[in-house]
C-alpha cells in the first residue's frame, strides 16, 4: 500500500506527539518519584517536642530521639524537608551523609608470614619501653566505634592469657555485634590492644607486645556495615551508647577512625556536638585527620572539632629503626580547619601497619596482596595512627587514672617531638604535623596541666551561646597560611615530601630515646620555642568574654545554604582567602564587622 506525502506527514506528526507525551509523562513520573522518595535527616532545634511536632505536621517519620544532643533523626521527602525549613526558620536540617572509615589502601609490602613477629609501631612511639615497666593499659576502658571485631586470641585475651573484658554492641539493624564482615574494626582494635608478645630480630621474646595497650578493657560498637559505610544517624547512635554506658563499661577513651566531609561549622555538626558531650563527661576522644590528601583545609568531621585530639599519619618508609627517612604520608589530611584551628594536633605511625584481620572479611578478600598468609594484614591510614594515639592515652590513664581529657591532650602535645631538619627548621608545616610525633614515655612522665583548650568552654558551645575560631590566617598576596603573632611558620598549603628527622640516629637496645633526648632539654625546637612553657593555646581565645554571634543565632529567620549543605559540592573557599588580615569574618554576607581578633595564640621567647 502506498501512502501519499500528506498521510506520511500526518503519521510522523502523530508519532512525534505520542513520543513527546510519553517523555513528559516519564519526566513527571520520575520527578514525582524523586519528590516522594524519603531521605534521612538529622533535625535540630531548641525543643524536642517542637522538632517532633514539626516532623509529624508535614507527614515525616521520627526514627530516633537522641539523648546526648538536641536532635531527632527523621525520614522526610525533599518537599517535607523544605516545608519544615520554610515553617520553622530556627530548625536546622542535616542531610544524613555517609561516613567513611579512614584507612588508605596504598601499595605495601606484605609481612613475612611468621607468628613470632614484631609490629614495630609500639617501639616507634615508646610504648614498648612502658610495657617493660608494667604500664600496659590495665584497668582502662577504650571504646571503638567501627565495623566490629573478629575473635582473635590477641584481642580476646590480655597479656596474662586471661579473658579480656569486652563489651560488644551493634547499632545496625540485623547485624551481629560479634562479627566484623568488613575487617577494619578488627585491624584497629588489634593495633590498640593486641596482647601477643613481640619478638626481636634474633627470634627471642621481648618484654613488649604487638599492640600499644595490651591489657585495656574494650567496648566495641558496631556502626559500619560489611562495606565499611555508615551514616550520621548510626554514628550518633554509637556515640550515644558510649556516653550512656561510660560508667558501666569504664570507658575513658573513645577511638574514632573515620571521617566525613564537613557540612557546617564544627559547632553545628551533630557528631561534633555529641563528642563535646562525651568530652565534657570525661571521655578523651581521638579522631582521624582523614585521608583526603595532605593539602590545606582537608580535615574532615570529627577531626575538625577543636576540643578532640586529631591525629595525622607518618610512615617509617619500611625502615622501622631508622628515623632519618620517616615522613608524613601524602594521604594524611592537613589543616587549618574552616574556623582557623590548627589540625592535626599530633601525628603517629600510620603507614603499612600490621594488624589482625579475618580471612573472611571483605578487605582481606578484596586485597589479598596486603595479607601475610596468616592472620595479619597491612593497612595504611589515619585510622591506624588514631588507634596508636588512643592506646597511648590508655597507658597514660593507667599511670594516672585521674587525668581529664584536657590533661591528656595537654601532655600529649607538650611531650610530642616535631619533625625538624637543619637548625630547627620544621620539615613539615605545623598544619601537617601539629606538635609532632607522639612520645609515650614523655607523655606518661609529663606533669603538664592547663595547656589545652584554653579559653574555650564546652558548656557555652552546647548551649549555643559562644563559639570559637583559631589563629590561622591566609595572606592576601600569595595565599600562604600563617599563624597570627608567630613568624616563620608560613605554608603554601601544598604537600612536599620531606624527611621528618634527616639527621637522627638509630635507637640502640630498641629504646626510642635511650639516655638522650632528640632535642636537648626536651624542647621541641631548640633555641626557638614555639610553645613556651609547653602551652599550645596559652591564656587566650579569639573572642574573650564575648559572643561571636550575639543572641546565639547566626542568621536569624533565614537559611544561608538550603539543602543543609554549607558549601555544596564545591571546595571550601576555593582560591579564596581564610580571613586575610581583616575583621570581616568569613565574608559570606553576614554583617559582623564588630568582631575583633586577638593576635595572640602562641608566642616565641
Amino acid at each position: 500500500m502506498n501512502l501519499s506525502s500528506s498521510n506520511k506527514i500526518t503519521i510522523i506528526r502523530s508519532a512525534l506527539s505520542t513520543l513527546l507525551l510519553l517523555s513528559v509523562a516519564a519526566f513527571l513520573f520520575f520527578s514525582n518519584s524523586q519528590t516522594l522518595q524519603k531521605g534521612s535527616y538529622i533535625v535540630q532545634g531548641a525543643s524536642k517536642p517542637t522538632l517532633i511536632a514539626a516532623i509529624e505536621s508535614v507527614g515525616g517519620e521520627v526514627v530516633h530521639n537522641y539523648t546526648v544532643i538536641q536532635a531527632i533523626s527523621a525520614l522526610l521527602t525533599s518537599n517535607q524537608a523544605e516545608q519544615i525549613r520554610n515553617n520553622h526558620p530556627l530548625i536546622r536540617l542535616f542531610s544524613d551523609e555517609k561516613v567513611k572509615l579512614s584507612s588508605h589502601k596504598s601499595k605495601s609490602k606484605a609481612g613475612n608470614g611468621v607468628d613470632e613477629r614484631n609490629t614495630y609501631f609500639p617501639t616507634q612511639v615508646g610504648a614498648s619501653q612502658l610495657h617493660s615497666q608494667g604500664i600496659t593499659g590495665e584497668g582502662v576502658g577504650v571504646a571503638i566505634i567501627d565495623s566490629g571485631a573478629a575473635k582473635f586470641d590477641g584481642i580476646r585475651k590480655n597479656s596474662y592469657g586471661k579473658k579480656r573484658t569486652i563489651h560488644h554492641h551493634s547499632v545496625l539493624k540485623g547485624s551481629k555485634a560479634l562479627k566484623d564482615e568488613y575487617g577494619h574494626g578488627t585491624h584497629i582494635t588489634s593495633l590498640i590492644s593486641n596482647s601477643s608478645t613481640a619478638f626481636n630480630s634474633n627470634g627471642d621474646a621481648s618484654e613488649s607486645y604487638n599492640g600499644i595497650a595490651p591489657d585495656v578493657e574494650l567496648t566495641i560498637v558496631k556502626a559500619f556495615d560489611a562495606n565499611g559505610s555508615s551514616t550520621y544517624t548510626d554514628v550518633l547512635k554509637a556515640i550515644e551508647y558510649v556516653v550512656e554506658n561510660r560508667d558501666k563499661h569504664n570507658i575513658k577513651v573513645l577511638n574514632l577512625s573515620f571521617s566525613a566531609k564537613p557540612q557546617s561549622f564544627y559547632w553545628q555538626d551533630p557528631i561534633n556536638q555529641a563528642l563535646m558531650v562525651a568530652w565534657q563527661e570525661g571521655i578523651t576522644v581521638f579522631a582521624s585527620a582523614g585521608n583526603s590528601g595532605s593539602e590545606a583545609m582537608s580535615i574532615g568531621v570529627p577531626g575538625n572539632n577543636p576540643y578532640v585530639i586529631t591525629i595525622g599519619a607518618t610512615s617509617d618508609n619500611y625502615t622501622p629503626f631508622d628515623l632519618s627517612d620517616d615522613f608524613v604520608t601524602s594521604f594524611s589530611s592537613a589543616g587549618p580547619t574552616v574556623e582557623g584551628f590548627i589540625k592535626p594536633e599530633l601525628v603517629a605511625p600510620g603507614g603499612h601497619m600490621q594488624g589482625l584481620m579475618s580471612h573472611k572479611s571483605k578487605i582481606y578478600k578484596d586485597y589479598p596482596e596486603y595479607a601475610d598468609g596468616n592472620d595479619y594484614f597491612l593497612l595504611s591510614g589515619t585510622s591506624q595512627s588514631t588507634a596508636v594515639a588512643s592506646g597511648v592515652a590508655a597507658l597514660m590513664l593507667q599511670d594516672d587514672p585521674y587525668l581529664t581529657p584536657n590533661d591528656i591532650k595537654c601532655r600529649l602535645i607538650s611531650s610530642a617531638f616535631a619533625g625538624t631538619a637543619n637548625e630547627g627548621e620544621l620539615s613539615y608545616s605545623i598544619f601537617q604535623q601539629g606538635a609532632g610525633m607522639i612520645n609515650a614515655p614523655w607523655a606518661v612522665a609529663s606533669d603538664k596541666v592547663g595547656c589545652a583548650n584554653q579559653g574555650m568552654d564546652i558548656a557555652n558551645e552546647l548551649n549555643d551561646s559562644q563559639h570559637y575560631a583559631g589563629p590561622a590566617r591566609r595572606y592576601d598576596d600569595n595565599g600562604d597560611f600563617y599563624i597570627l603573632g608567630v613568624e616563620g611558620h608560613e605554608w603554601d598549603g601544598l604537600y612536599n615530601k620531606a624527611h621528618l628527622w634527616p639527621n637522627a640516629h638509630l635507637w640502640p637496645n630498641a629504646h626510642l630515646w635511650p639516655n638522650a633526648h632528640l632535642w636537648p632539654n626536651a624542647h621541641l625546637w631548640p633555641n626557638a620555642h614555639l610553645w613556651p612553657n609547653a602551652h599550645l593555646w596559652p591564656n587566650a581565645h579569639l573572642w574573650p568574654n564575648a559572643h561571636l554571634w550575639p543572641n546565639a543565632h547566626l542568621w536569624p529567620n533565614a537559611h544561608l545554604w538550603p539543602n543543609s549543605n554549607l558549601w555544596g559540592d564545591a571546595a571550601v573557599w576555593e582560591n579564596a582567602h581564610l580571613w586575610p588580615n581583616s575583621n570581616s569574618f568569613l565574608d559570606l554576607g553576614s554583617d559582623i564587622s564588630s568582631v575583633s581578633f586577638i593576635n595572640k595564640w602562641i608566642e616565641q621567647e
